[in-house]
């Protein structure tokens, strides 16, 4: 699971999530991904109405959330060449010192699940469209509601 489907989860309920990202699904099965944006008129106007009875607060705590998640999916990617250069170097490391050949098997092996966990980390991060769609989609919506509280 990424980062922008446990935050949207977290935020709207996984019944609510489902729904939407059925509708996103069909929205991206019948269009070019270049015609997608942000004001999508059905999608917007439901999520609208979904977040219309929190209050400023709530909202604010949502906005930090929203951001903290954004931080997260960039930190993921930003760290991932130094995974891999870690994990290369781990190896050669391990290679070099001429350890018991089991000490060094189950070392590496060990890395190797690492890497691993950080690899499908870091695939399902970058490549999960329609939960980044649905993301910024989400984040304009709660912007438009807070802005239309505050004034």
């Amino acid at each position: 699971m990424n980062v922008f489907q446990k935050c949207l989860r977290r935020q709207m309920g996984n019944q609510v999530y489902r729904s939407f990202y059925k509708k996103c699904a069909e929205k991206f099965s019948k269009s070019n991904l270049s015609q997608l944006n942000t004001n999508d008129g059905h999608l917007h106007d439901a999520l609208y109405e979904c977040i219309k009875k929190d209050d400023f607060e709530g909202l604010e705590e949502k906005k930090r959330d929203i951001s903290e998640t954004l931080r997260t999916a960039v930190r993921i990617t930003k760290y991932f060449g130094l995974v891999i250069l870690a994990y290369l170097f781990g190896n050669i490391i391990l290679l070099a010192l001429n350890l018991d050949y089991y000490v060094t098997c189950v070392s590496i092996l060990l890395m190797g699940i690492c890497f691993i966990y950080k690899l499908i980390e870091y695939i399902s991060n970058k490549y999960c469209v329609l939960d980044v769609y649905l993301f910024m989609l989400y984040r304009s919506v709660i912007d438009k509601r807070t802005n239309d509280i505050a004034s």
